[in-house]
């Protein structure tokens, strides 16, 4: 298994919400995320009150939750958040020194897969910080199209059509 070559996994386990604890402790990760500030100390408090080795019920409240692995372990997480017609796609990749090798595109294909044929969307959205030159290149590639321009992030769509073209 090459570094790049991911899965996502389903199952969330104390040590990888560690983390991601320590990842969102990480002042240019947390830029580029749309997170709510709370999120960090919302997970520290889950993962102090509740005495589980598997967390996975824990972070599928509302979407599909998902963690990036490699051959040397969890190393980012997506999200898949179902909205009325559409699914929003959030991700990142934790591990730093991954950054900018294809983690994240392969990722984010493996995710459109789940979207697409099981939550059965008519159309994927990402919203990508103004700021965040790297994610929108990742969307662009993958074939994302830019569908809208907000105050701080620029908002991509593609539909099964657009994915199909992409993964064939």
């Amino acid at each position: 298994m090459e570094v790049n070559s991911i899965n996502l996994s389903q199952e969330v386990y104390r040590s990888d919400a560690e983390k991601i604890c320590n990842w969102l402790s990480d002042e240019e990760i947390i830029s580029y995320l749309n997170e709510d500030t709370n999120v960090k100390r919302n997970l520290i408090n889950v993962i102090n009150r509740v005495n589980m080795p598997i967390l996975t019920h824990l972070f599928n409240n509302n979407c599909r939750f998902f963690t990036i692995k490699n051959i040397y372990g969890t190393i980012g997480f997506l999200r898949l958040v179902p909205k009325s017609e559409f699914v929003e796609v959030v991700i990142a990749v934790g591990e730093k020194d991954l950054w900018g090798k294809g983690i994240g595109h392969n990722a984010v294909l493996e995710a459109l897969k789940v979207a697409f044929f099981d939550m059965r969307a008519e159309y994927v959205v990402a919203k990508i910080k103004k700021s965040n030159k790297r994610s929108q290149n990742l969307f662009k590639g993958v074939g994302f199209k830019q569908a809208k321009e907000l105050e701080k992030e620029i908002e991509y769509h593609i539909n099964m059509k657009s994915f199909i073209k992409v993964a064939a």
